[in-house]
């Protein structure tokens, strides 16, 4: 997530001024939520907690997902970037799924 959020950043600074304070904000927000989400799973103890914290990334990946629809629709972002930058985060969202599958065996194993 580390490559998508340095990646994202430089991105943003290319926005016009005035998108660059609203949605590119958001962006950075959404991909700091991210990254947040990520650490704060890899921390947590219980597996319910881990668990929680994954469906909340997942929603938020798919937020980024749309906020860079976006800025590709505004024509901030041109379609090779778009289609790099969302396979990127589809591969974050295949992690976050095979951590899932992980902690869902775990607890039934319980």
């Amino acid at each position: 997530m580390l490559e998508v959020a340095l990646w994202l950043f430089e991105k943003v600074n290319t926005f016009p001024k005035k998108q660059r304070f609203v949605l590119g904000e958001r962006i950075d927000n959404c991909t700091l939520t991210c990254i947040r989400l990520i650490i704060e799973a890899n921390e947590a103890n219980s597996p319910q907690v881990i668990l929680q914290k994954l469906y909340t990334l997942n929603i938020e990946l798919e937020v980024l997902r749309s906020l860079l629809r976006v800025a590709y629709e505004m024509h901030f972002m041109k379609a090779n970037s778009l289609g790099y930058i969302t396979a990127q985060i589809d591969e974050v969202g295949k992690m976050r799924g095979g951590w899932v599958k992980r902690y869902k065996s775990s607890k039934s194993d319980s």
